[in-house]
């Protein structure tokens, strides 16, 4: 079957030979209809600097979202016809797994069943994020809630308060969805700072108290005479993570979401005695599947706004097209259409 993989190389080719799945007993084959490329990891797999996935070539994608075709005689909460959201591809014996959303079908797991049947347990609670979506919500906005959730879920673990004050460093597509997710939680004092002005365009669309552009010396400066309760960095490189040791209130949480900060993290300490700082590097699927009802309800009744983030669709033929927006700082979310 035709999907995306990433060769030995770090090149993306479009290949029409990568093994068709059959399900287990715990899973379902599902037809893709959708993948939004992932500006962070997706990248980082093709620059070969995730550590998670480090064998090539292997299928690309993690924010797949398709219909049940066929399920597994022991599979018994998803069900033919239904949509489901992170659907993945396992290992072949041609390809290894970067998730491998951007294949024409994948698989997903009943991990509630696998939980109930003592099952592979762990890897039950790892399948918990991989969900039915309702039937009014688009393939399209199914595929945005895995970015939607993922960060809400980030934010629940932060335990924040209605009036904190919050600035979120990074405006691409994980920034805005942190945003979109704080304005539909009813908190409302946040600031974004970034690169685009495109995007801080789209911040104010979802509403921003105050953007800062960090291309502007006086803009920048503007944003360090400020104090805030939780700085969420989107980027994570030393630069990013010691400018939030500067703007923190003491007491303040210093929230580490990006993935640039390598294989160690440097704080310069001098002057700081209360800070936390949180990593919230990667989904907890167990957390993440508690706020899918959440964030259905937000994108149903328009507080969670999806226009605003997709910016560009294209064919699985057309692929190229959309990692060179990526590329070029031209889009926001891009979506790969496989119907």
């Amino acid at each position: 079957m035709k999907g995306l993989i990433v060769d030995e190389q770090g090149c993306v080719r479009l290949v029409n030979d990568i093994p068709f799945p059959e399900p287990g007993d715990y899973e379902a084959l599902v037809k893709v209809e959708c993948c939004m490329i992932c500006n962070g990891t997706d990248m980082e797999i093709i620059q070969k600097k995730l550590e998670e996935t480090t064998r090539y070539p292997l299928v690309l994608g993690h924010e797949g979202v398709g219909v049940v075709v066929k399920t597994g005689k022991k599979v018994r909460n998803i069900k033919v016809g239904d949509r489901v959201l992170r659907v993945s591809l396992p290992d072949s014996e041609k390809y290894y797994s970067g998730w491998g959303s951007f294949a024409e079908y994948a698989i997903v797991k009943d991990g509630k069943a696998m939980i109930e049947d003592h099952v592979d347990v762990q890897e039950g609670y790892g399948a918990l994020s991989q969900q039915v979506v309702d039937k009014d919500i688009t393939p399209e906005q199914a595929s945005l809630m895995i970015t939607l959730k993922e960060t809400c879920s980030a934010l629940r673990r932060i335990q924040l308060k209605e009036t904190d004050q919050i600035l979120i460093v990074g405006d691409g597509p994980v920034g805005l969805s942190f945003l979109n997710n704080l304005n539909y939680m009813g908190i409302k004092n946040v600031d974004l700072i970034g690169n685009r002005k495109m995007s801080l365009e789209v911040a104010h669309n979802l509403g921003v108290r105050d953007t800062f552009w960090n291309k502007d010396e006086e803009d920048k400066a503007r944003m360090l005479t400020k104090k805030y309760d939780v700085y969420i960095d989107t980027v994570g490189n030393k630069s990013t993570i010691t400018q939030g040791t500067r703007v923190l209130c003491e007491d303040g949480i210093l929230a580490i979401y990006g993935l640039r900060t390598g294989d160690e993290l440097s704080v310069p300490i001098k002057g700081i005695r209360n800070i936390t700082i949180k990593m919230l590097q990667w989904p907890i699927p167990i957390e993440e599947e508690k706020t899918h009802n959440y964030i259905q309800e937000g994108i149903r009744c328009g507080k969670l706004k999806t226009k605003e983030l997709i910016t560009h669709r294209f064919s699985l033929d057309n692929y190229e097209s959309g990692f060179l927006a990526i590329q070029n700082k031209k889009a926001l979310k891009v979506n790969i259409l496989f119907s």
